[in-house]
């Protein structure tokens, strides 16, 4: 090889140059996994959650692909997914895909990613290269790697490293037009912020607090008579509830780029769900995303005070239940849960109460319907038996809403009528159920209401209609 200098530089540079361009592949075959992996994982909590496919994009189609693909390497061994039960596959009416399932859970981050970067998908990895390069993905809009994947040499991909810069200087503005009052201008800037870094999580956060809380805490909720039909919402909204929706909405883009983000799951199913639009059956399903993802101790604490206030009193119990096994150090665990435990156990004898007597009005034959007062009159027992255990002003307000049932038995409604004034000042959670009890009973014993339970009457009359609600559709609002 002395007598070659120069050759023994060439192999040595060739050598050189081939570990390079391995490298180089190895790099971008990592880059578009990963990008793939997002995008993924972007699309199936769109399938679970938000099932909202915007037909001018590619989206769907593509997910399907990776669906059919997987299904079909799974079939023939090529690769081995947990197995998954028929029944586990169906969410809220709607059958799922193995892979919408899988996603679902954080603890199976690395079955998408081997899925992902897997040979098997080689094909369908193409084509999402191809569609981010033509701009027909979504979901690939704001991944960090759609630029450098659409091999564009433009000022966005020179500038790639500023991104992160460019949306804290523009936050910053976001900040000072709120406390110059200047709203109209905060939103269009928001979006802009998180377009630039998608994240950007904490803004995402902010800004839906901004739109559901801090623009609408001087305004007055919009009589029902005055709501709009949106479409787009398919509920009945005024000018301060439409501020809600658009939060929620802007927490549900801040999902979809950041799905394995438990906060986003958390804002929007209890500040905006829960707090805002007493939509407890929407606060469920959010904040029970949020607990499938890595989170804080206090998350599952909202799921269950969710779960109680949309009436899945067993669920609730279940959940508290298991909080106390996950967390025993604290103190929440040790003094709160016990108390939610018993709490939902009185409501489920409760429930279980009001089911056996309606079965009793329902029954025919004498001897069935006495059965059935028989079980109502068991489980009211039961329940009062923890409501003196627990002896708090919610467990006060039960005992005197069964005193007061009894009493509507015996055909003593004016002291019925009594005891639920008494109960709702004494119960704070129980005042709402308490003053409807109380204008159901005038009804049915044709005594006289006030003026605000006339008004609470007409309300009611209208039910949740506004103008330019479609017939036979039910608002959510």
């Amino acid at each position: 090889m002395k007598k070659y200098p120069n050759l023994s530089i060439a192999v040595i540079v060739l050598l050189l140059l081939s570990v390079a361009v391995f490298q180089g592949r190895q790099v971008h075959h990592t880059r578009t996994a990963q990008a793939f992996y997002h995008w993924i994982l972007s699309a199936a909590t769109n399938e679970r959650l938000l099932d909202n496919w915007n037909p001018d994009y590619n989206d769907q189609e593509l997910y399907a692909q990776v669906i059919s693909s997987v299904e079909s390497a799974n079939a023939d061994g090529r690769i081995n997914l947990p197995n998954i039960e028929q029944s586990e596959l169906v969410f809220e009416g709607r059958e799922l895909s193995r892979i919408g399932i899988l996603a679902s859970d954080a603890e199976n981050n690395d079955i998408i990613w081997r899925v992902a970067k897997s040979a098997m998908l080689q094909d369908v990895r193409e084509d999402f290269v191809q569609n981010v390069r033509e701009r027909n993905l979504l979901f690939a809009q704001n991944l960090v790697y759609a630029d450098a994947l659409a091999g564009e040499v433009n000022l966005m991909n020179l500038f790639l490293g500023f991104r992160q810069v460019a949306a804290n200087f523009i936050w910053l503005q976001v900040d000072r037009y709120w406390h110059q009052g200047m709203v109209h201008r905060m939103i269009p800037l928001m979006r802009t912020c998180v377009t630039l870094d998608p994240q950007f999580v904490d803004a995402y956060l902010v800004g839906a607090w901004h739109l559901a809380y801090n623009i609408t805490a001087k305004m007055m909720d919009t009589p029902e008579h005055l709501k709009e039909w949106d479409p787009q919402y398919a509920a009945c909204v005024g000018e301060k509830e439409q501020y809600y929706y658009i939060g929620a909405d802007f927490l549900k883009d801040g999902i979809r780029n950041n799905p394995r983000n438990y906060k986003l799951y958390f804002d929007l199913g209890y500040t905006i769900y829960s707090n805002k639009l007493s939509d407890y059956a929407n606060a469920v399903r959010y904040l029970s995303e949020a607990v499938r993802q890595p989170h804080d101790v206090w998350v599952p604490r909202q799921l269950n005070i969710a779960l109680e206030r949309n009436g899945q009193y067993a669920e609730a119990r279940a959940g508290w239940i298991e909080y106390q096994r996950r967390f025993p150090e604290q103190t929440t665990a040790q003094e709160v849960a016990p108390r939610f435990i018993q709490r939902n156990t009185g409501m489920i004898y409760e429930q279980r109460a009001e089911e056996a007597l309606k079965l009793a009005q329902e029954a025919t034959d004498p001897s069935v319907a006495e059965e059935h007062r028989k079980t109502a009159e068991e489980n009211f027992q039961l329940s009062r038996e923890i409501w003196d255990e627990i002896d708090d002003p919610f467990a006060l307000g039960r005992k005197l809403r069964m005193d007061a049932l009894n009493l509507v038995e015996q055909n003593r409604p004016l002291e019925a009528i009594a005891m639920l004034d008494h109960a709702r000042w004494e119960s704070a959670d129980f005042f709402e159920e308490a003053s409807e009890m109380i204008i159901r009973i005038k009804q049915d014993h044709d005594i006289p209401r006030s003026l605000s339970e006339q008004k609470w009457e007409l309300r009611q009359m209208d039910g949740d209609d506004c103008m330019g609600k479609p017939p036979n559709n039910t608002a959510t609002s």
